[in-house]
């Protein structure tokens, strides 16, 4: 009976995401969008050289011009992975960047100055990186958790993939030890996390259910299920890095027949939840 009734709970919250029509951002180019962050109407998302970019959602629903985001973050090496957070009204955007062939990519800080309008200050967070590569970092709004993806270890932890899913929060203004999440870490190599507001986390990966190399996946810590999400978010191809707030889903996707290049970034609306 109980397997019966978790049977129809998953079934209640897959079925929605069946109808799914997923559209194709404006601005995407014949180059590389991916690693979408949305903020208000504000898009962050890396594109060219692995930069951060930015492009406002208009009144009328449409997509103004994409711009680098102004001041310190875009330098000559690779900025990857923004996550922006609005604390007591002040814009902070945690994202990773490569620091060499030893480290690959290390996770920074950076803070807005609305009076100059830059971004400014990039300082590197020591305790949420590790001597290899990092790659995606999701933080709360109030700067206490922060969940991120590293081809590195923390403390004396087994990893499980080629890239692991792990928690950190602040303890008296410093972040703790990162623990794997291992509801959602696999041999599967998750390379994006992403935690909604309803608190499931949102992963890719390359696992054995997979329709292409990656597919979109959430855990959910009320049912302790891992739910696969389906079509038409995912496809053949691969789809990666996701933001939601449980009402608009955007992502990543590559090399779909409806795409403008590589990787390229969509938007679909999951309805009231």
């Amino acid at each position: 009976m109980r397997k019966a009734i978790l049977i129809v709970l998953v079934m209640a919250i897959a079925v929605p995401l069946l109808a799914f029509e997923v559209e194709n951002l404006p601005v995407n180019t014949e180059g590389i969008e991916r690693m979408p962050w949305l903020h208000g109407d504000t898009l962050y998302f890396v594109a060219g050289n692995y930069d951060i970019y930015r492009a406002e959602r208009l009144a009328d629903g449409s997509w103004g011009p994409r711009e680098p985001v102004p001041g310190e973050i875009n330098t000559a090496a690779n900025e990857i992975s923004p996550c922006i957070v609005e604390r007591d009204g002040t814009l902070i955007m945690y994202f990773a960047r490569y620091t060499g062939t030893e480290r690959d990519y290390d996770f920074f800080r950076a803070v807005f100055d609305p009076v100059e309008g830059l971004w400014k200050n990039p300082v590197m967070i020591p305790e949420l990186s590790t001597e290899t590569q990092e790659w995606d970092i999701w933080v709360n709004g109030d700067e206490t958790v922060a969940y991120l993806t590293t081809k590195g270890k923390f403390g004396d932890a087994e990893i499980v993939g080629k890239r692991d899913v792990w928690r950190s929060e602040k303890v008296d203004g410093k972040w703790s030890l990162p623990v794997l999440v291992r509801e959602v870490s696999t041999d599967g190599d998750e390379w994006s996390v992403f935690v909604d507001p309803l608190g499931r986390i949102w992963v890719d990966g390359a696992r054995g259910d997979a329709y292409g190399s990656y597919d979109i996946y959430y855990y959910d810590p009320s049912l302790s299920l891992v739910i696969h999400v389906e079509k038409d978010v995912n496809s053949i191809y691969n789809e990666r890095s996701v933001w939601t707030d449980g009402k608009t889903l955007v992502f990543t996707s590559a090399d779909r027949n409806t795409g403008m290049g590589g990787y390229d970034i969509y938007i679909t609306d999951l309805g009231e939840e």
